[in-house]
């Protein structure tokens, strides 16, 4: 009768491919925290646009002129 190690043989290779899925998470909630925060910011940026858009149409008035702005390249 053989003697059995105190530890499977697979023992090692589910601690490797543990330690390599733990990274793996690690590095995948970083990136998820700075879409978050990117996101965030996006959001920020397009509230500015619509009060200034919003304020450059009041103060527009409404004399129904549309002037067309000459064409840059």
């Amino acid at each position: 009768m053989q003697m059995q190690s105190s530890r499977p043989r697979t023992h090692d290779g589910l601690a490797r491919h543990n330690a390599q899925l733990k990274k793996q998470l690690l590095a995948l909630r970083e990136g998820r925290d700075r879409l978050r925060t990117d996101v965030q910011q996006l959001v920020r940026v397009i509230h500015v646009l619509e009060v200034e858009n919003r304020q450059l149409r009041q103060s527009a008035g409404n004399d129904g002129v549309v002037r067309v702005l000459p064409v840059q390249h």
